[in-house]
């Protein structure tokens, strides 16, 4: 079985949740939900449903591996190869 890592930008508090692209080597995405100091994990399970939804694979395929507290993260992927990734992210980066 095959897995990717990807380098994540996350950013909260967007206007709506979408894929900005690749810059500096990180994969960089706007959630629109609002940080709570009593919920850190929420982030987490907004960014990690957003992800499953584009890459139509289901949310249990995807882990933080790093930087589970903060914005810069490191996501494991199971099931797809990078190229693959980036193939059914690219219809949704905002241009």
């Amino acid at each position: 079985m095959s897995q990717c890592s990807i380098p994540i930008h996350m950013e909260p508090r967007a206007e709506r949740d979408e894929v900005l692209g690749v810059t500096g080597g990180y994969l960089r995405i706007k959630l629109a939900f609002q940080p709570d100091d009593d919920e850190p994990w929420r982030g987490n399970e907004e960014l990690i449903s957003f992800l499953s939804n584009l890459l139509d694979i289901s949310k249990d395929k995807i882990s933080i591996l790093q930087g589970e507290n903060f914005r810069i993260k490191l996501l494991g992927i199971d099931g797809l190869e990078m190229g693959q990734v980036m193939g059914k992210l690219k219809p949704h980066i905002k241009a």
